[in-house]
């Protein structure tokens, strides 16, 4: 009999998703699962292509079970679902860190929405975020940027 990975039985698919996976459990340690996403690269979905480094794009923004604005957050291109790619064509990756850095105060994040090793983090969760947690970044260069809803050097 083969495997088949199914959205109910998913395998992480990169170092986040595993410690998503992780974070789940009852020894978890949320720590390294913050950790995972700042060090790691993230996608976003974007009606805009990136046409150059100077370039802004608008990430998809949805409303979470309050009302409330989420941006949407992916750990991996293939979790993306088809109904925000209908929205948003465009996949972009970029660091965890630079999305908190950019993400502005009104506004929280949901990563993987919808899917396996998925969760949300409301504004304050991604104040907090930003103020206890420095990216790894050994060689001081900055984390990047992701102009886009509350953020950015527009």
């Amino acid at each position: 009999m083969t495997e088949q990975q199914t959205p109910s039985d998913p395998q992480p698919l990169n170092d986040l998703e595993e410690q998503l996976a992780r974070g789940e459990q009852p020894d978890a340690n949320p720590i390294d699962v913050i950790l995972a996403f700042l060090n790691n690269e993230v996608y976003v979905v974007s009606s805009d292509a990136l046409e150059g480094p100077d370039s802004q794009v608008e990430p998809l923004v949805l409303a979470n079970s309050a009302g409330k604005p989420v941006l949407a957050v992916f750990s991996h291109p293939s979790r993306v679902g088809e109904q925000y790619l209908e929205a948003a064509p465009n996949v972009l990756g970029t660091q965890g860190a630079a999305i908190i850095g950019n993400l502005g105060d009104e506004l929280g994040m949901v990563i993987n929405p919808g899917a396996a090793f998925g969760f949300e983090i409301d504004p304050e969760g991604v104040a907090n975020i930003r103020r206890d947690f420095k990216p790894a970044d050994a060689d001081g260069q900055d984390a990047g940027d992701l102009p886009g809803p509350g953020g950015g050097q527009g």
